[in-house]
């Protein structure tokens, strides 16, 4: 099991977190386990969407894909950081 971790400005989370939510599917199909989105604080723009996948090769191939590049183009600047990171490091 791995996680991946992406932080993103987002302008209009509602519009964003809409078409965030139309992949569910995809993504669960894909080897998504579940997800958390943290909203940033006052000081922060960015949020955190934490996501826990089956193992590394199903998160990078969400990472390649179709849907993650639509869900990309919903915002002006590409996410900051995009990270799977295993379990272990986490522990």
């Amino acid at each position: 099991m791995v996680y991946l971790l992406i932080k993103q400005s987002i302008k209009d989370y509602v519009v964003w977190k809409d078409a965030f939510d139309q992949f569910l599917e995809y993504r669960k199909i894909g080897g998504e386990l579940s997800c958390e989105i943290l909203e940033p604080s006052e000081e922060e723009s960015e949020h955190t969407i934490l996501s826990k996948w089956v193992n590394q090769k199903s998160a990078q191939e969400f990472l390649e894909s179709q849907s993650f590049e639509m869900i990309k183009e919903l915002e002006d600047q590409e996410p900051s950081t995009i990270k799977v990171v295993p379990k272990k490091e986490i522990e």
